[in-house]
């Protein structure tokens, strides 16, 4: 089962760790069930904003091929496979 909502992130100051640059904006909020055993990944709450600013975001730049399409293009694929609620 999926859950997907689109609200302010400013609801969810408090609940997960967000950078500062998501502040009075809205998010998409997709929520999923996993299997119990899954492992929980560990977030340093003290280095969120650097986290997604640092060398690991710049690092992973350029590591997908370019498909050559565009945001409009991925953002349909996106909807059509993600927007119902099973």
């Amino acid at each position: 089962m999926v859950y997907r909502q689109i609200m302010n992130a400013d609801a969810l100051l408090g609940v997960i760790a967000l950078p500062q640059t998501f502040k009075n904006k809205r998010v998409e909020v997709i929520i999923r069930e996993i299997p119990e055993d899954a492992p929980t990944p560990k977030i340093d709450l003290a280095n969120i904003d650097h986290m997604m600013d640092g060398s690991i975001t710049q690092s992973l730049i350029g590591i997908v091929p370019n498909s050559g399409k565009t945001l409009d293009d991925y953002r349909a694929e996106r909807l059509s496979k993600y927007e119902r609620v099973d």
